[in-house]
């Protein structure tokens, strides 16, 4: 299997939306629900994306196996300007059929090479289900340490909560 990583280009937007839509009804470990994806359009979706790309801090990376994307990482920067300009949200998905293929461990490392070539970014934080021991492991061996939990942060489709755990990793 080759892995294709680049940036999401606007003419990408409806495959990143399927793709999105797909992850969301695969795991409940994605902020994004199915209800809430509903009625988000392409058109919005190549707005979100041309914003990436003119990003100083953030990012948006497609994995492509087989000419589909499988997978998105991005990079939600801050403006500049504000007191938080220094520091990104992390945020990386795989589609189910690739999980344990080693395509989110490669997702990280090139969404945190973009961050240690950025000279704007210093922090890299993220949120994930507590209950996600998989992905907390992944990300404790990149260097990601617990900052903080959140209790009842996610509210599943069945009215059960599960808490979160923030982790950061400093450049």
């Amino acid at each position: 299997m080759e892995l294709i990583i680049e940036k999401a280009r606007v003419s990408q937007a409806e495959e990143v939306l399927k793709c999105i839509r797909q992850a969301a009804e695969e795991s409940n470990n994605l902020i994004v629900t199915t209800e809430n994806l509903k009625n988000y359009t392409v058109t919005e979706e190549k707005f979100l994306i041309d914003g990436y790309r003119k990003s100083k801090t953030g990012l948006m990376l497609v994995g492509i196996v087989d000419e589909k994307i499988v997978s998105l990482g991005t990079l939600q920067g801050n403006s500049l300007e504000s007191k938080a300009g220094h520091r990104v949200t992390l945020g990386v998905f795989v589609l189910k059929d690739y999980w344990n293929m080693g395509i989110g461990r490669q997702m990280i490392t090139a969404l945190l090479d973009y961050c240690v070539g950025n000279p704007y970014i210093e922090i890299v934080d993220l949120d994930v289900r507590a209950d996600n021991y998989a992905a907390i492991g992944l990300y404790e061996r990149f260097g990601f340490e617990t900052i903080g939990g959140y209790r009842d942060y996610f509210k599943d489709g069945d009215g059960s909560y599960e808490d979160a755990i923030l982790m950061a990793l400093y450049l």
